[in-house]
């Protein structure tokens, strides 16, 4: 009997490395793959990276410009509610944010 308990423990022990081997080969199988691709991603990266380069200044630049025109447009913004205001009250509409007559 206890023969044959060493013989089946033998025989698990062996089934047990030859699947933890089988799974550890096909991680490192799944790792190398995903080193590759990842590689891959890092060189076309440094390509954009470098052909990209020359447009820094052009990029600041716009947003410099952009900066200057939100200003304006809000001056722009101000200036239109002010407007909208006053012809409100040309036309005898309420005026967001002003008292409202009570008509009897």
């Amino acid at each position: 009997m206890i023969g044959l308990l060493a013989v089946v423990t033998l025989v698990y022990a062996v089934i047990l490395v030859v699947v933890l081997a089988v799974s550890l080969i096909t991680i490192g199988r799944a790792l190398w793959s995903i080193e590759t691709t990842l590689g891959r991603i890092s060189a076309g990266l440094k390509v954009v990276e470098r052909q990209t380069a020359p447009l820094g200044g052009y990029v600041s630049a716009l947003n410099d410009g952009l900066a200057t025109v939100s200003t304006g447009l809000g001056s722009v913004a101000g200036h239109l509610s002010g407007a909208d205001d006053e012809l409100a009250v040309a036309l005898g509409e309420p005026v967001a944010g002003a008292a409202t007559a009570r008509v009897a």
